[in-house]
């Protein structure tokens, strides 16, 4: 990337101590500290004859007097800058320490602190390099302009973004931009005039923007930092254009990074939203499938008293469960409940009421044994694999639901004699999204009652033989007592 002189490794064998920058720098400041106090030291003796009387005060008078004279002679920073930039000069074959500078710089840009967004370390790291106290931060934003981003001010008419020539501009030559020669104060190079065309007024107006280093990844342009102009004024080098330059592709794999870090954020969202999008159309289908058996059931038990009350219920149902769906399309989850102790059988004889208008149902097992479990998820679950138990039957075959205890467990099993699965899509299909036995089917409602199970601390067996039917279990914590009973 950077190279130190060749004759560094030579120098050192030879016996010939070549110091870096920071030492020479500090050895310097040292020795015009001594320089300062042996003056300060010669004053406060030339006063002595003055007698005792004005010698004190004097004294006093001398040593603020030299120290105040030395700091407005002398501003830190300014004096700082002078200095380093006369060593460069002078007793440096390079400008910068490259070593010590990339350190620095890399440090910078990954120091993350609480509260400070990227663009404040990319406009820091890059202002660090030559010691400027400001630098701003634009980014390629909609229709390829540059837009500001940082948190530097910005002129008037910066609000509006540079246009996207300039911006194309940027990107095709890669180079650093001179402010002075924009301004036609310094030689301008090859390119200068095209620079100068296009730039937005507000940026050759503002005195104050020194140099502007391109953002390129992977040959495209991810932004533009412009730096303000260091504490003493001097022109840009090679050594500027070659470091800012390496600087500032570093500087846009970062952003880079980030604005891909923001885009997968924005898709896993999307793909959220997608998810619970098929899950709602699978419910809906669901939906529509026994909306379909009770209308089709109607025909020919719609003078049977009984059989009026379960349609009555079920389209009830389905009216409130269809609310739900449209509930969980927002874009805020839907809470479910907290899991809490309960008889199982009580929601199951719910289910079952709901459904004999469409299918026979049979309800066998211990209402006494409680489990701990969501019973909303647990609704669900039952609702998919009950749904899928019906179309699975024939219509005068009915499907089976029961509770029993199995060791330290409660077992919900729901059994059916329909056409049952092969031993090869129980091992690769059942529980894969989209994939089905069934003409027209979403192969999600299996997937989804395993997932909501596993939410509860539960977990989902099947067993299934071709042409002879299915029988899923669930099987959930058991509960000692219960603390709430579910009613019908």
């Amino acid at each position: 990337m950077f190279r130190q002189p060749e004759a560094r490794h030579g120098d050192m064998a030879s016996g010939v101590v070549n110091p870096s920058r920071k030492v020479v720098v500090r050895a310097l400041a040292i020795g015009a500290s001594l320089i300062y106090l042996v003056a300060a030291a010669m004053l406060l003796s030339a006063v002595e004859p003055l007698g005792l009387a004005y010698e004190w005060a004097a004294r006093l008078i001398g040593v603020f007097g030299a120290t105040f004279a030395a700091m407005l002679l002398l501003p830190p920073g300014r004096a700082r800058s002078w200095l380093k930039l006369q060593l460069a000069k002078h007793l440096f074959r390079h400008r910068y320490d490259y070593r010590e500078q990339w350190l620095r710089f890399t440090h910078r840009l990954g120091d993350v602190r609480p509260g400070e967004e990227l663009a404040v370390r990319i406009e820091r790291a890059l202002a660090d390099i030559v010691e400027t106290p400001d630098a701003r931060l634009l980014v390629v934003g909609a229709f390829g302009r540059l837009e500001p981003a940082g948190a530097g001010a910005w002129p008037d008419g910066a609000a509006a973004g540079a246009v996207a020539d300039f911006a194309r501009m940027i990107e095709r030559n890669q180079r650093i931009l001179d402010g002075d020669a924009l301004r036609g104060r310094e030689p301008s190079a090859a390119g200068t005039e095209e620079e100068r065309e296009l730039a937005p007024r507000w940026l050759i107006e503002d005195e104050s923007i020194w140099a502007g280093v391109p953002l390129v990844h992977g040959e495209r342009l991810a932004g533009l930092v412009l730096l303000g102009r260091p504490p003493v004024a001097r022109r840009l080098d090679w050594e500027d254009y070659d470091l800012l330059s390496v600087a500032g592709r570093q500087v846009a794999s970062h952003l880079a990074e980030a604005q891909g870090q923001e885009a997968l954020s924005e898709a896993r969202r999307f793909h959220e939203f997608n998810r619970r999008f098929a899950f709602i159309v699978h419910d809906v289908k669901n939906l529509a499938s026994q909306l379909g058996l009770v209308a089709r059931n109607a025909e020919r038990h719609a003078e049977n008293p009984a059989f009026r009350a379960d349609m009555v219920a079920t389209l009830k149902d389905s009216v409130a469960r269809l609310d739900g769906l449209l509930q969980r399309l927002s874009p805020q989850p839907v809470r479910a409940d907290a899991p809490r102790v309960a008889a199982p059988m009580a929601l199951l004889e719910t289910i079952a009421q709901r459904r004999r208008a469409q299918h026979p149902i049979r309800l066998t097992g211990r209402v006494e044994v409680h489990a701990l479990f969501d019973p909303t998820r647990l609704e669900t679950a039952l609702d998919h694999l009950v749904q899928n138990a019906i179309e699975a039957s024939p219509a005068a075959e009915p499907v089976w639901l029961s509770v029993d205890r199995r060791g330290l467990d409660v077992e919900i099993a729901v059994l059916d004699r329909g056409r049952g699965m092969t031993a090869e899509f129980l091992r690769h299909g059942l529980f894969v999204p989209f994939e089905s036995t069934k003409t027209g089917g979403f192969g999600i409602g299996a997937f989804e009652a395993r997932a909501l199970i596993a939410a509860m601390g539960g977990r989902l067996e099947v067993q299934s033989r071709e042409g002879e039917g299915t029988r899923f279990a669930i099987l959930l914590p058991m509960a000692d007592a219960p603390q709430e009973r579910l009613s019908a």
